[in-house]
C-alpha cells in the first residue's frame, strides 16, 4: 500500500476566468477527490470575484505526484464509471464535459495554481510547493512544479523534553560525556523529532531516521568515539538494518562538517585520516574496469528508494536538488544502502563511493534486487 501524504494550501485560478469557465471547472473538483483516498478532498467554491480558495488534499506518496496523475486518473474514471456500494455513479462527469473544460483552458490560456505544504510522515518529508496545471493544446491537463523547497524543522518547535530525550539517548553511549557540548551537537546535527521520547527500540529509531534520509549516528561515532556496552548493542542493530557497522556506513564524500556548527565544541584534527579515507573510498572502478552498471529500459521512481553517490553533472552538482527532483516524483532518498534500497545512483563525474557499491553487492548476496544505475539513466526518466 502506498503511503499517504497530507497537503493543504490555496488554489488560485489565474487568467481571464469567466463564470462559464468556472462552471466548467466545478465538476472537475468533484472528480479530483477520486475515492476519497487521494486528490483534492475539500475545497471552497469559486466565482468571478473569488478566484482563490483554501483546500485540503491527500497524495499517493506525494501530493505533487498526485497532481501530475490527475489527467491519467480522470481518463480512467471516465472509462470505468465507478459506482458506490449502492450501485450509483460516484461522479456524473462526461467525456464531453471534460473535453469542453480542456478546450476552454487552452483557448483562454487559463492556469490553475496550487500553493501548498505537503507532509508525508511515514517516508519523511515536509515541503512547500507551488505548481500550475494548464492545457496547452486542449488535449490534456498537465501539472508542472514551479517552486519547491524543503521545510526544515527546528528544535524550538518541540517541547524541551524532546531535546533532552535526544541528548539522553546519545549520552547513554558515552562513559564520560560533557552534556552541555553534547546538547549543542544534538541541536546542530540531529533532525528535530520526539521519537526519542516515544520509542526506545533501536531498530525502529534507526529505520525512522533512514526513512527521512538522515543518519546522525555515523557523525556521532566519528566525533565522540562511543565506548559503552549500550553502543555495542546499538551498532549491532544498525548492522542488522544496513549490513554494516556505523563507522563503515557512509563515505567521506557525505561527511561535510562545518566547524561553525559546533561553536565551542572542539573538533579534532582529522585531516590526515580524511585523506587516507578519501583514497579508500574513491571507487577503484573510476579508471578500468568500468562501474558495474545495470542497464535499464524503464525506471519506476514513485515508491522507490534511492541512494546517491559521487559527483553529479546535473543541477550544478547539487545532490540536494537531485534529491528534491526524485521526491517530487514520489521517490525517496536515503543516506545509506539498506535492504529497502531500490537504486544506487552513481554521479556521472565519478568519485562514487566504493563502500556503497560494496554494500549493494552485499545486499544482492542476500537476495535483494538493488540496481546500480548512472546519473544519465536517472535523468532520462526524471
Amino acid at each position: 500500500m502506498a503511503n499517504i501524504s497530507s497537503a493543504s494550501g490555496k488554489i488560485t485560478l489565474k487568467g481571464d476566468w469567466t463564470q462559464e469557465a468556472i462552471d466548467a471547472f466545478e465538476p472537475m473538483l468533484d472528480v479530483w477527490g477520486f475515492y476519497g483516498e487521494y486528490g483534492i478532498q475539500d475545497c471552497g467554491g469559486f466565482d468571478e470575484e473569488h478566484l482563490t480558495s483554501d483546500f485540503f488534499g491527500c497524495g499517493r506518496w506525494s501530493f505533487s505526484g498526485t497532481l501530475e496523475s490527475f489527467e491519467d486518473w480522470t481518463r480512467d474514471w471516465l472509462k470505468e464509471k465507478p459506482k458506490n456500494p449502492n450501485g450509483e455513479l460516484i461522479h456524473t462527469l462526461t467525456e464531453e464535459q471534460y473535453e469542453n473544460f480542456l478546450k476552454i483552458m487552452c483557448e483562454n490560456n487559463l492556469v490553475i495554481e496550487v500553493d501548498f505544504e505537503d507532509v508525508e510522515e511515514s517516508c519523511g518529508g515536509h515541503i512547500h510547493e507551488i505548481g500550475q496545471s494548464t492545457s496547452e493544446d486542449g488535449s490534456c491537463i498537465t501539472y508542472e512544479t514551479m517552486e519547491c523547497e524543503d521545510i526544515v524543522p527546528s528544535w524550538d518547535e518541540y517541547e524541551r523534553s524532546s531535546l533532552e530525550a535526544a541528548v539522553d539517548f546519545f549520552e547513554n553511549f558515552l562513559s564520560d560525556a560533557d552534556r552541555k557540548k553534547l546538547r549543542k551537537w544534538v541541536k546542530n546535527h540531529v533532525m528535530p523529532t520526539d521519537i526519542f521520547e516515544e520509542c526506545d527500540d533501536y531498530e525502529e529509531i534507526i529505520t525512522y531516521f533512514g526513512d527521512y534520509g538522515e543518519d546522525p549516528f555515523y557523525r556521532f561515532c566519528r566525533k565522540f568515539y562511543p565506548d559503552t556496552e549500550e553502543w555495542d548493542e546499538f551498532t549491532g542493530e544498525y548492522e542488522n538494518v544496513y549490513g554494516c557497522l556505523v563507522e563503515e556506513s557512509v563515505d567521506d564524500e557525505d561527511c561535510d562538517y562545518d566547524e561553525e556548527d559546533y561553536d565551542d565544541v572542539d573538533l579534532e584534527d582529522d585531516d590526515e585520516d580524511d585523506e587516507d579515507s578519501e583514497d579508500e573510498d574513491v571507487n577503484a572502478w573510476d579508471t578500468e574496469p568500468q562501474y558495474p552498471l545495470d542497464e535499464i529500459d524503464s525506471l519506476e521512481i514513485s515508491g522507490s528508494t534511492f541512494v546517491l553517490t559521487g559527483d553529479f553533472q546535473n543541477c550544478d552538482g547539487d545532490r540536494n536538488q537531485v534529491k528534491e527532483m526524485i521526491e517530487a516524483k514520489g521517490g525517496r532518498c536515503t543516506g545509506a544502502v539498506s535492504g529497502k534500497t531500490n537504486y544506487l545512483v552513481l554521479g556521472d563525474f565519478g568519485s562514487a563511493g566504493a563502500k556503497k557499491i560494496d554494500q549493494v553487492m552485499g545486499q544482492r548476496a542476500k537476495g535483494k534486487d538493488i540496481k546500480i544505475i548512472a546519473e544519465y539513466d536517472l535523468f532520462r526518466f526524471l
